[in-house]
């Protein structure tokens, strides 16, 4: 967004515009020029002419006044943020499908997109059917442009937006995939980053980290991965790789989904073992303790660094209800100095798809709309 014109000292001008545009943003409702000098601080005549140069452009609408039934003498306007002005995506790339979401700059989300596959660690069943994914979304939401998308991939993602590492898609790094999607990309700005820490990004929005300063975010199942909330803010790390306790051999996660899946035989699918352990199946609920079990220790590790209000738990473990929950809190309770409170996420299958949409906001917010930088982003549903 260029820098917003005017006189009598540009540079202070485009400040207070800012300042207001940020105010109707964040709004849940249009807002007076009379509400919002006493937020600001600043005259009604710089507000005043604030607004003038946001309506001239795209973001800012007047809006008719409020009817004021029995009252006579002229109505104040009411100005709010154009949400639909512009749309965003948040796209999952996940072990059997890409799931695409599109919404407008409030979050509400105006479409959803998702094609299935057997193997996303085939680099160029993943480059098509992303591409078959993001296509049918523009055509089906009836897109000109969207000016940013995020893309959640398993892989360690670096503060330079770089894939570092991946044990899940090796191939991909192999094949190009990641500079083939930017440069073919149809968004204004495209970034890379990884799935755990984007659905962990989701709980902190609107889930069930909301105003929840220290938690864990753990997803468990045939993959295994964890973020971390510090001080209310997602951690990252210096290069990105805060949570990866899965790296450190002693803890042994690589095997765990294994034996999960070994100690049925192989006969079902870790899905199906917690959804049989949830339902009362004693061989199934068996194997969904003996899962806790193998992965406690590293789940303990990263608690007793962060000291967490919560752990909150998704994936194919998170089927399993307390089939799986009270054995893991069993064994946390012999290993931390504090057992955390464990629930199961309410986002289901979209978190990390919708913490690419928190993400790919932020980037308008601060980029596009100059706005200054904050850890949330409109409520995205």
């Amino acid at each position: 967004m260029e820098a917003f014109a005017g006189s009598g000292g540009p540079g202070l001008r485009a400040m207070n515009t800012r300042a207001v545009l940020k105010v109707l943003v964040d709004a849940a409702a249009p807002v007076k020029v009379t509400e919002i000098t006493p937020l600001l601080g600043l005259t009604r005549p710089t507000v005043e002419a604030a607004l003038g140069d946001l309506t001239d452009g795209p973001w800012v609408e007047d809006m008719p006044p409020e009817p004021t039934p029995n009252r006579s003498g002229r109505r104040a306007k009411r100005y709010r943020f154009r949400s639909e002005a512009a749309h965003v995506m948040g796209i999952d790339v996940g072990p059997h499908s890409v799931t695409c979401l599109v919404s407008d700059l409030a979050g509400s989300v105006v479409h959803t997109e998702q094609v299935r596959y057997d193997d996303h660690g085939d680099a160029g069943t993943a480059w098509s059917t992303i591409q078959e994914v993001v296509a049918r979304s523009i055509e089906s939401a009836g897109l000109d442009r969207v000016l940013a998308a995020t893309i959640g991939v398993p892989a360690v993602v670096g503060p330079d937006g770089e894939i570092a590492y991946s044990a899940v898609v090796p191939s991909w790094l192999q094949a190009g995939i990641p500079r083939r999607i930017q440069a073919e990309f149809p968004a204004d700005a495209t970034y890379f980053d990884n799935d755990v820490k984007l659905a962990t990004l989701a709980e902190s929005e609107w889930g069930e980290v909301v105003g929840v300063p220290h938690a864990i975010f753990l997803l468990a199942g045939h993959q295994l991965g964890a973020g971390l909330v510090v001080n209310g803010t997602l951690a990252r790390g210096a290069n990105g790789a805060a949570g990866e306790i899965g790296a450190l051999r002693l803890v042994d996660w690589a095997s765990a989904p294994r034996q999960l899946v070994a100690a049925l035989d192989g006969r079902i699918t870790p899905d199906e073992i917690f959804t049989r352990a949830a339902a009362g199946d004693p061989e199934c609920a068996a194997a969904a303790a003996l899962f806790a079990s193998d992965i406690a220790e590293g789940v303990a590790a990263l608690a007793l660094a962060v000291d967490p209000e919560v752990i909150v738990v998704a994936g194919d473990a998170a089927l399993g209800g307390a089939a799986f929950l009270e054995p893991l809190r069993r064994r946390l309770d012999d290993l931390c100095l504090s057992t955390p409170r464990l629930v199961v996420s309410s986002l289901g299958g979209r978190s990390v798809a919708l913490g690419a949409l928190a993400r790919s906001i932020a980037h308008v917010r601060g980029t596009v709309l100059q706005l200054p930088e904050t850890n949330g982003t409109a409520r995205a549903h």
